[in-house]
């Protein structure tokens, strides 16, 4: 494929606000010249503010050259009622992180943030089977990783969010869909954790307050950062002051790519086929 845009190129998105950092533009359309679809699809920044939200999504659905977005902050909940159809995962969840238009201008959610975080954690040789986990922040991001976490089998969750009733209500629906996970609320001085999980979004702008604290740090062996914006975070940073075992979001987000661009519809291709 040439990578040439004709008037055949079907338009993806990346739906957020704000844009100026994001990474997914650059790492799906060279995920696409990988697969040789560069020709097929381009995918753009979409920057939308909450309020026109609606209004946007309404209009995508009557483009048909319009494949699907990536939807990231602050749309990932308020975007759920603007779709006709959700898959498990997302019905659970609440939230939506891609979204695909079908021919006939329906349009179908799901959430990939968990699986992208695990198979992230993987690449860099951490498994989660058998784990124990604490996880700070119940949002969107964190409650579609604290259902991947319990579906690929940790041992323990414990989740630590600002607003604990969120915690308990994440809780209740994992332990509906996963009757077997052991899901706790809050962080328990004493405790010790394979693994902790920043899916906050502090850390994304410069002066935020550490999500964790030098309690939580010292009690994990591996400290993990969902943030994107940067390599080491300074929540990464801090971690490594204690001694401790860091991994950044981006090895999520290169994960995630893959799995967001076939949910999306982009085939495959020869590249990575083999054929």
């Amino acid at each position: 494929m040439s990578g040439e845009i004709t008037g055949r190129t079907k338009l993806l998105g990346l739906i957020a606000d704000p844009l100026a950092q994001a990474r997914s533009p650059v790492l799906a359309n060279a995920s696409l010249a990988r697969r040789g679809r560069a020709s097929e699809h381009v995918l753009l920044p979409l920057q939308v503010a909450a309020d026109d939200l609606e209004p946007v999504v309404a209009g995508l659905r009557r483009i048909a050259t319009f494949a699907g977005a990536i939807v990231s902050m602050p749309h990932k909940e308020t975007i759920v009622p603007l779709l006709d159809e959700l898959s498990p995962e997302a019905r659970l969840i609440g939230a939506v992180n891609v979204f695909r238009r079908d021919a006939d201008g329906r349009l179908t959610g799901t959430t990939l943030d968990g699986e992208g975080f695990v198979a992230g954690l993987r690449a860099a040789g951490h498994d989660v089977a058998g784990k124990r986990i604490l996880l700070c922040g119940a949002g969107g991001a964190g409650a579609a990783i604290a259902y991947a976490l319990v579906k690929h089998g940790c041992a323990s969750l414990a989740i630590e969010n600002r607003t604990r009733l969120r915690a308990e209500m994440l809780a209740a629906r994992l332990h509906d869909a996963c009757p077997h996970g052991d899901v706790t609320i809050g962080f328990r001085p004493g405790d010790a954790y394979d693994v902790a999980v920043n899916a906050t979004p502090l850390g994304m702008r410069d002066g935020d307050a550490l999500p964790m604290t030098d309690a939580m740090l010292d009690a994990a062996a591996l400290v993990a950062d969902c943030v994107v914006t940067r390599e080491i975070t300074p929540l990464l940073d801090a971690a490594r002051g204690r001694g401790r075992a860091v991994h950044g979001g981006l090895p999520m987000l290169e994960a995630q790519i893959e799995l967001l661009l076939d949910f999306m519809g982009v085939a495959p291709g020869p590249a990575l086929t083999g054929a």
